[in-house]
């Protein structure tokens, strides 16, 4: 048995069947809103990536003809890459959700977002956003959700949520807000002039909608969501930077990296690169201390 949970969300329902498909996913969602159908699932690596000091999170937004009711005919019988449009949906996801996993995470994490089948009255990618974080936050995958999206549409001077593809097609506003409990995370925005005020208006309706759906998400998770495994930490130790800074210190670090010749100023990095694989060639944390040095660098230019 499957546990299903609805709520109203501009006028249209959205159901979430947790436990319905997928259950060999850590966490998997099955959306539905209006005839918008998408399953979004969660995925995670048992054990970290070694060697990398970033955090592998790949987002899948799968779009196929059969969603719509087409087959492929003709000599391309088969659908090859994924569109613009999935790719940039893809992005939408990741950007909001990416700096909600811990820094020191370095499993592999996919989310992926099938879409089954398509009503032009309710955008797939608003339901393949929450679906993702629906997915990640039932999951045991560490995750400090949940967060929820909406879109923002203006016809006539007034406010549309989630707008329907033809509303977008007349709409002066096109506005993804994306929210946690505590703040607005993300926007992105499109329109013909609109005025500050308005944007801000806009801008504050999606979020209180946000809310809206973020409650929904935690009555979800209390029912359904998994304990969050613990995980090895890849967090670069505080020793390795004093370290560091006892062979190059800061201000030649930073003389190194602010010098305007890109030739000058690779040769300084690479020189304080030897250094430091010198220093530490018998030590079995050169990977560590190499990482270090990366990480240095990309603080300094963030300054």
């Amino acid at each position: 048995m499957y546990k299903s949970f609805s709520m109203e969300l501009a006028g249209r329902t959205l159901t979430v069947d947790i436990d319905r498909v997928a259950k060999q996913a850590n966490g998997a969602a099955f959306m539905h809103y209006g005839d918008t159908t998408v399953l979004s699932t969660a995925t995670a690596s048992d054990k970290p990536r070694e060697g990398i000091d970033f955090f592998p999170l790949s987002v899948e937004y799968e779009e196929k003809m059969y969603a719509v009711g087409k087959i492929p005919g003709g000599f391309n019988k088969r659908e090859g890459k994924a569109s613009e449009h999935a790719i940039l949906t893809s992005r939408v996801i990741d950007r909001p959700m990416r700096p909600l996993f811990p820094k020191d995470y370095r499993n592999d994490v996919t989310l992926n977002n099938m879409v089954m089948s398509v009503d032009p009255e309710c955008n797939p990618e608003v339901v393949a956003m929450l679906g993702s974080s629906i997915a990640t936050c039932i999951s045991d995958i560490p995750f400090d959700g949940p967060c929820a999206a909406t879109q923002m549409g203006l016809i006539g001077g007034e406010f549309v949520v989630n707008p329907s593809l033809a509303q977008k097609e007349i709409s002066d506003l096109q506005l993804t807000v994306a929210s946690t409990r505590e703040k607005v995370i993300m926007i992105e925005a499109g329109a013909n002039e609109v005025p500050e005020a308005q944007m801000i208006e806009a801008i504050f309706k999606a979020h209180e909608v946000n809310q809206e759906i973020i409650a929904f998400i935690d009555k979800i998770v209390a029912e359904c969501g998994k304990e969050k495994h613990s995980y090895e930490s890849c967090a670069v130790p505080e020793e390795l930077f004093a370290a560091i800074k006892e062979i190059v210190t800061p201000e030649e670090m930073e003389e190194a990296v602010f010098t305007d010749e890109k030739q000058v100023r690779e040769e300084n990095i690479r020189q304080i690169t030897e250094k430091l694989e010198e220093a530490f060639a018998d030590n079995e944390e050169w990977l560590a201390v190499s990482l270090v040095l990366g990480t240095v660098i990309k603080r300094i230019r963030s300054r």
